[in-house]
């Protein structure tokens, strides 16, 4: 594994679920996954939302997805990669130009895969366990970092073939992709439109209307997600009280906060909380 100065690996690959000690579930990711089903399955629990992904399937969640109650069935077959985003951050400096298909990945983080895919994605795995139990070869980390790249463009490559979008990316689609990375760093302090708006120099009109008409969602739906999708990893996950988590959040208050998250959910975060704990 090639490891980062604090120790932890940068590019890891396991066969099973139970090998990986990186990812803990529950949790919010801050590595990639990708993980590649040959035989039976995987379920799933992701950003509150069932997911299954069966044979010939192959999953890709970016930091900051939150999974839980993640298991494969007993006939299992297939790996997972993880890598640190901070690496391919670091060997991808292009990578901004490819952030609209992020939204693909959030969006549809399981997708089916062609045979010849699947082979490709095989090759590239067993090349990169090969590399990472040959750590002491000289020019290993750079052969690592050739094949992550590798790694990347192919699963790239893969969802954007399932993708209609044009060949360039469009004025509306990087707005698109920079509002969701700016709501990923302010969502907690910032749930005005106005202030997302001004960050990418438009008005709150086309702001929103761009992005209702891309993704389905207006750029106050947007944050209102992110929000309470914040809300209820903290509600499920941490022992952390209303008033707790409400001050997280940047509520002014706990009963503001209950409003809030019972207008949206229908339900109020106490309930929420005991309907979780009940199931």
């Amino acid at each position: 594994m090639q490891s980062e100065p604090s120790g932890q690996p940068m590019i890891s690959v396991f066969n099973s679920l139970s090998e990986i000690p990186s990812v803990s579930f529950p949790s919010r990711l801050d590595r990639m996954l990708l993980a590649v089903c040959k035989r039976g399955e995987i379920s799933a629990i992701i950003d509150v939302a069932p997911r299954k992904m069966g044979p010939n399937s192959i999953m890709v969640l970016r930091p900051g997805h939150i999974i839980s109650q993640c298991k494969s069935s007993p006939d299992f077959e297939g790996f997972f990669i993880v890598v640190r985003e901070e690496k391919i951050n670091d060997i991808l400096p292009s990578l901004h130009y490819v952030i609209p298909y992020s939204l693909h990945y959030n969006a549809n983080p399981i997708i089916d895969i062609t045979p010849e895919e699947l082979e490709t994605q095989t090759l590239i795995y067993e090349m990169l366990q090969r590399q990472i139990h040959s750590a002491d070869r000289l020019f290993n980390n750079m052969a690592l970092n050739s094949l992550c790249e590798v790694l990347f463009y192919n699963t790239l490559g893969i969802y954007a073939s399932r993708v209609n979008e044009a060949k360039h990316h469009s004025r509306r689609e990087e707005l698109l992709s920079q509002f969701i990375d700016l709501i990923e760093t302010h969502f907690k302090t910032q749930r005005a439109v106005n202030f997302y708006a001004d960050k990418l120099f438009v008005t709150p009109k086309h702001l929103s209307a761009v992005l209702k008409e891309m993704s389905g969602k207006t750029a106050g739906e947007w944050i209102d997600h992110r929000v309470i999708l914040e809300a209820k990893l903290l509600l499920r996950t941490t022992g952390m009280n209303i008033q707790e988590i409400s001050l997280a959040l940047n509520f002014s208050n706990q009963s503001f906060f209950g409003k809030y998250f019972k207008h949206l959910t229908g339900l109020s975060p106490r309930d929420y909380r005991n309907k979780i704990s009940e199931a």
